[in-house]
């Protein structure tokens, strides 16, 4: 019968795999020809949730590539399985730089946004501080024609009014 290993034995064994997931990172980041190509390949659903996962540290942590996997990264910040870790990976963008890529993908998924899809929108909007590509979701869905829509622009316009309107009154 053997002995289980103590808590530090554990500890250290989590220590040296994360040193070693962190000098692979390091590897891919240093060699791969296609970085953004294989990023953009474990993003989807069909490639399962290690390898979305594993994509999204990467790009969180490492951000060069996210600008131009920034289209299927705004896709994905909609699935709520994924949309904290995808929010945090847009956001390693600088602001400046963000705000004048996101706000064309946002609008095109203003098209066919449902309720659901409105809510994502904002809080990847709240989460980067696009106050003013917000603002323009929100007006966009209190025209909608679709109730459950515009109730969900009006809940946004009370929360987050403020942020965008130089008048808060």
């Amino acid at each position: 019968m053997s002995t289980p290993p103590s808590d530090d034995e554990l500890w250290q064994a989590f220590v040296e795999a994360t040193r070693e997931a962190h000098r692979c990172q390091a590897d891919f980041y240093n060699r791969a020809r296609d970085r953004p190509g294989i990023l953009r390949a474990a993003l989807p659903a069909g490639a399962g949730p290690w390898q979305r996962g594993a994509a999204l540290d990467f790009l969180t942590g490492l951000s060069d590539d996210v600008p131009a996997l920034l289209d299927d990264l705004v896709d994905l910040a909609l699935s709520p399985g994924w949309a904290l870790a995808t929010r945090r990976a847009i956001g390693t963008i600088p602001h400046d730089d963000l705000v004048p890529l996101l706000e064309p993908l946002v609008l095109e998924h203003l098209e066919t946004a449902n309720e659901d899809d409105y809510r994502r929108l904002t809080e990847l909007l709240v989460h980067v501080e696009a106050w003013d590509l917000l603002g323009r979701l929100v007006a966009h869905g209190l025209e909608a024609d679709a109730p459950d829509t515009r109730e969900a622009a009006d809940d946004l316009m009370e929360s987050y009014g403020p942020m965008w309107r130089s008048d808060p009154t």
